[in-house]
């Protein structure tokens, strides 16, 4: 009786062997990812330069805003912009959200004026509604799929509002 139980103990931790390379092997099972390494302590300020990896449609810059910025307008693209991007780009557009130092590369900072200068309103909407993906990594979410045009023109017109003076 005692050689059937071992017998049966072995076969069963066999099976269970069995089992769990065939699920590592059909990439049921992932390995933890490696630990990023911190960033160096420059690599956390933003500035106003474009990634040159995110070049937006002539046609799509050269839209422009529908909606007038009147208060509410941007008191309800303000409200949006808290509850989709302040994780990553902080409360006050500066790219210093809670989430912010998770990603390989940092949210850029909304207020610096040369970034305000440079992109069009058309620029800031597309970007807003088809988000970015680099090597596989979601960099910003697309919010195409998730908002109305009208609510995507009114965070731009909230974007607007964040223009500091550095």
């Amino acid at each position: 009786m005692k050689h059937r139980r071992d017998s049966v103990a072995s076969l069963l931790v066999a099976f269970a062997l069995a089992a769990s390379m065939a699920a590592c092997a059909s990439g049921g099972v992932k390995p933890a990812p490696a630990p990023a390494a911190a960033p160096a302590a420059a690599e956390h300020t933003t500035t106003g330069s474009a990634p040159v990896d995110w070049p937006v449609p002539p046609e799509e810059a050269a839209k422009a805003n529908p909606l007038k910025p009147t208060a509410d307008n941007v008191h309800k693209g303000g409200v949006l912009f808290n509850r989709y991007c302040t994780a990553c780009h902080g409360t006050s557009g500066r790219g210093d959200g809670p989430m912010a130092e998770h990603w390989s590369r940092l949210p850029k900072d909304l207020t610096h004026p040369e970034r305000q200068a440079r992109l069009s309103d058309g620029e800031i909407f597309w970007k807003l509604s088809v988000g970015h993906r680099q090597n596989g990594e979601e960099i910003m979410p697309a919010l195409g799929y998730k908002l109305s045009a009208d609510e995507r023109w009114r965070l731009v017109l909230f974007v607007r509002s964040l223009v500091a003076t550095h």
